[in-house]
């Protein structure tokens, strides 16, 4: 449940995770992990598991591991996707950070 469509639970960011990958793979996500700068490019999602995600970087030819979602602190996606808005500052709410 979000908390004024700011904030989302790391359970929600999993399904849009997800949907993302199956239903819309040309929709990319840039993220900032907590004590982190924000990544500098938009990345493909390529692999969600239980608990983290594989990231693909198409302009620097990286791939990124994300080993536990809830230490990313905000993210962002570059096109329009259900209710989230582009380019807009989503956080990870941490009262909702179970999985």
């Amino acid at each position: 449940m979000r908390k004024d469509n700011t904030e989302i639970s790391v359970t929600e960011l999993k399904r849009l995770l997800i949907e993302l990958r199956d239903k819309r793979p040309d929709i990319c996500v840039r993220y900032r992990l907590v004590g982190e700068m924000w990544k500098q490019n938009f990345l493909r999602v390529i692999l969600v598991s239980e608990r983290g995600a594989v990231l693909n970087d198409e302009k620097a030819s990286t791939t990124f591991i994300i080993p536990d979602l809830s230490n990313i602190m905000q993210f962002e996606i570059d096109c329009r996707f259900q209710g989230f808005q582009p380019y807009y500052h989503y956080g990870l709410s941490p009262l909702l950070k179970e999985i």
